[in-house]
């Protein structure tokens, strides 16, 4: 599949391995292929290495384009307070998406009808409640692919301020290299002048 299509972008994907999940993992990740979004770098799915998981993950996140959130539930929790109970995502996809907020990469989450995100998510992201159906993807395709487009082009944007960034320190850097060898060509002058008034 993957081979046919011409990928416009990378996106780290934050997902649970288990079994149980992978219906719904697949079903969202054929969505990005669809959108020409390669599905990249999730330890123990995409990417394996020696390395510690957790430094695996810092660098795939750096690398990507942006961050996709695939939420399933995980856990059974229930709230002290009011007595609520839901199903809640993994730790780990936390610390993904807090670690995906903290390089400013732009996340977009796909939730399993019924799993509770938490706090955080929705303070940083809009995100879209799937129930694996054919119908219910049909009915949010529009809002999907303005979240997918809003994602590319905000990844864009920050590439091309990195880029720049860049262009600055290296103009910096050029400029003062350029700047001391001067000072060095004026002092060798000026000592030149010197010796040779001296001299006289």
């Amino acid at each position: 599949m993957e081979n046919n299509i011409k990928y416009i972008a990378k996106a780290f994907i934050s997902c649970s391995l288990r079994r149980e999940d992978e219906k719904f993992v697949d079903f969202v990740s054929n969505i990005l292929h669809y959108h020409q979004i390669l599905p990249f770098g999730t330890v123990g799915l995409h990417d394996a290495s020696t390395d510690n998981p957790v430094t695996l993950m810092k660098d795939n996140i750096e690398k990507s384009d942006f961050v996709v959130v695939i939420a399933t539930p995980r856990y059974f929790s229930r709230d002290n307070n009011n007595g609520k109970s839901s199903n809640t995502i993994s730790e780990m996809i936390h610390t993904e998406t807090g670690m995906a907020f903290a390089n400013s990469k732009p996340v977009v989450v796909f939730v399993q009808e019924g799993t509770n995100v938490g706090t955080f998510i929705p303070s940083i992201t809009q995100y879209i409640s799937l129930d694996g159906t054919q119908r219910n993807l049909d009915s949010q395709l529009n809002l999907i692919r303005s979240l997918l487009n809003n994602a590319y082009q905000k990844a864009e944007e920050i590439k091309r301020q990195n880029s720049w960034r860049d262009l600055g320190r290296i103009a910096i850097g050029a400029l003062a290299i350029y700047g001391g060898l001067k000072f060095f060509e004026y002092d060798g002058y000026y000592e030149s002048e010197y010796h040779g008034e001296q001299s006289e």
